[in-house]
């Protein structure tokens, strides 16, 4: 706590301004600009106004589309790309220009996103008391956002690693990974998440080994997959590599999985640190600069993204995902730039997130490779839960610009898809080998 009163007295010696929180008039209670942008095309934050959630509704399932009535306002192609790309990141702009079957429809903007009362409340306590110490590892964090008013690209990217999503989180997941010519591979497994660390915040449990999140992944398909399972252990030392269990049905035993560090190149278009909410690697693998706000074009409130028995050749076309469901929004974002420290192994030699200000979770990432060229470009379809009141995350697509492969998160819906569901309450002694051997039988 005294160190982040002596870093705000700092900060007023210096004159720079830190927003007061809370302030209804100027700001949300995670930071973000309460009000409208000048042309009006950005309205002012209204949170959950106005969205009940129904009553037969299943808590993590698909939810239905508030604005399903609403027209596009107009659409971004090949055609007129140039005018908007002020709205765009370079990434979204190639992959406009590469292929004239992919477009954006502009929808109307709705800044709907109310999370919980704990969250807010921690917001505030970490507000008051996270710092970075000597070796720039977040101190003091009482959950929500570390620093809802990022002074540098630290803290900014302290606030991605630390994303709520719950005490924890029961969720199913779909994997296309579609190669230049269309050709589809599809996995689909069933993902259990605990978290230990200061992002639990409606309940605690004991946690001595400074645990920070616990994963249990179970495969469901294709039949050579099914009874694949994996265990990973994420720890709150950020310098420390997770650590991950496999059972494999072929060999009938638990095995402890190679540990893939931040560049480890996997078989779509990620490495190992562009896995879950865009960045999960050692922050000080990095330097980060904080290049301020923009108004972008982000896809949010992707409630009709899919469709019931979609069928994959629909989904998934050649060179680029079907766009014609996705609805996209004009919002603020967070824009931050790493580059790899001296002596770092990794293809990128350069990464740009774009974050929601509303949220603090991206919505767009832009990668370049060693030759410092535009290589993959990333979007995450979000839209907001509100039974949960959380946002969630119905897809995600990660392009090579360059090929035209991409990694397809979602979709495979069918009558019994949900998306995710938290604070079910799950018990931290599931997450053990012994689960993990029983789920693969």
């Amino acid at each position: 706590m005294w160190m982040a009163r002596l870093s705000l007295l700092v900060f007023l010696l210096l004159g720079i301004v830190v927003p007061p929180y809370g302030s209804t008039d100027e700001y949300t209670r995670i930071g973000a600009e309460a009000g409208g942008n000048a042309s009006g095309e950005i309205t002012a934050y209204v949170g959950a106004e106005g969205l009940e959630c129904p009553k037969d509704a299943k808590i993590g399932w698909y939810l239905p589309n508030p604005y399903k009535d609403e027209k596009v306002l107009y659409r971004i192609d090949q055609t007129n790309v140039d005018q908007y790309k002020e709205r765009l990141s370079p990434g979204q702009a190639a992959r406009i220009k590469r292929n004239k079957n992919f477009y954006m429809n502009i929808y109307p903007t709705h800044r709907n996103v109310q999370f919980c009362e704990e969250f807010y409340q921690a917001c505030e306590r970490s507000r008051e008391a996270s710092y970075l110490d000597e070796k720039d590892i977040l101190q003091g964090f009482q959950g929500g956002v570390p620093f809802p008013f990022p002074k540098n690209g630290l803290e900014a990217v302290w606030n991605v690693k630390r994303p709520y999503y719950g005490d924890d989180t029961l969720g199913m997941n779909c994997r296309r990974v579609v190669s230049p010519s269309g050709k589809v591979k599809k996995s689909i497994w069933l993902t259990e998440v605990i978290t230990y660390d200061e992002r639990r915040i409606k309940s605690r449990v004991e946690n001595p080994e400074d645990i920070s999140y616990k994963i249990m992944t179970h495969y469901t398909y294709p039949a050579d997959e099914k009874g694949t399972a994996f265990l990973t252990f994420g720890y709150l030392d950020d310098d420390r590599l997770e650590d991950a269990w496999i059972y494999m049905p072929t060999l009938r035993r638990v095995r402890r999985a190679p540990t893939l560090i931040g560049g480890g190149q996997l078989d779509g278009e990620t490495t190992m640190d562009d896995l879950g909410w865009e960045f999960r690697g050692p922050v000080n693998d990095w330097v980060w600069k904080l290049l301020g706000k923009q108004e972008m074009y982000i896809p949010v409130n992707c409630y009709d993204m899919w469709e019931i028995g979609g069928p994959d050749e629909e989904e998934c076309l050649p060179q680029d995902m079907n766009s014609s469901r996705v609805r996209y929004e004009l919002r603020r974002v967070w824009v931050v730039e790493g580059t790899p420290r001296k002596g770092l192994e990794h293809p990128y030699s350069r990464r740009v997130g774009y974050y929601d200000e509303d949220t603090w979770l991206p919505a767009v990432a832009d990668r370049y490779d060693k030759r410092g060229n535009l290589w993959r470009v990333f979007e995450f379809y979000t839209s907001y839960d509100y039974c949960q009141k959380m946002r969630v995350l119905p897809g995600a697509i990660y392009l090579n610009l360059e090929s035209g492969r991409y990694e397809l998160f979602g979709g495979c819906r069918t009558e019994d898809t949900y998306l995710a569901i938290m604070d079910t309450g799950l018990e931290e002694s599931r997450f053990t080998v012994s689960t993990l051997r029983r789920l693969g039988r």
